[in-house]
């Protein structure tokens, strides 16, 4: 639990402005004129403040959780999506969890694929790499920023996010759904339906209001709905 508590507080104690959240250029360590508040505002000099709220929020999230739970059986297993194969990696785990994944295969996947050219993810989380101890994979990242938003990019982009749903398939149901929210402003993802073998269904506008950038206008993401092409 203390290193779930000081990750959080770590994360909110960045040495950067309230504009530069989500990037991290330069460290900041003094007073500067903030572009997202209009006014002079200061980095955190104390991690005080957000240690004891992160302490007293993880513990009540952890005693809710408790509550909640079910018996059901959850795993999170890490490695490359484009080659990781699922029920070998389970079968480390639980085999008997494996043999259901075999032979039952899985119904479908929900999940929020990074974006081209947006963000360099190891370096945004760096805290918790040397917090926890996790292993940096920085060149198997898709879409990093430091690959940038040009042709080549987006076309790597389009090969690695196909590459991932073509693996993921071994493992899925014939009648699968699978859904994926992206901000796709270059229309990349009828092309990687194509490729990967799918059809776009149906898709579903999400309105995204919070955001820690300087640029604080509100844009749309996307729900792609994707099935198994016929």
């Amino acid at each position: 639990m203390i290193s779930v508590v000081l990750s959080r507080t770590i994360r909110s104690c960045r040495a950067t402005t309230h504009a530069d959240l989500a990037t991290l250029v330069e460290p900041v360590t003094k007073t500067y004129y903030c572009s997202k508040h209009g006014k002079m505002c200061k980095p955190l000099f104390s991690i005080l403040k957000w240690w004891l709220t992160y302490s007293h929020d993880t513990l009540k999230r952890l005693v809710q959780f408790d509550k909640l739970r079910t018996a059901s059986y959850q795993i999170c297993l890490t490695g490359d999506s484009r080659t990781i194969d699922i029920a070998q990696e389970v079968r480390k785990y639980n085999h008997a969890f494996s043999d259901l994944i075999s032979t039952q295969k899985v119904k479908g996947i929900f999940s929020s694929p990074p974006y081209v050219g947006l963000i360099d993810y190891h370096e945004q989380h760096a805290y918790a790499y040397d917090l926890f101890g996790f292993e940096r994979n920085d060149d198997s990242e898709i879409g990093p920023l430091f690959k940038g938003q040009g042709n080549e990019a987006k076309q790597s982009y389009i090969q690695g996010i196909s590459d991932v749903l073509n693996n993921c398939k071994r493992f899925l149901v014939e009648d699968y759904d699978v859904f994926l929210v992206a901000n796709d402003k270059y229309n990349m993802y009828p092309t990687i339906a194509k490729n990967s073998g799918m059809r776009i269904v149906n898709q579903y506008k999400r309105p995204v209001l919070n955001r820690t950038e300087k640029d604080k206008g509100a844009y749309s993401e996307i729900i792609f709905h994707l099935k198994r092409s016929i």
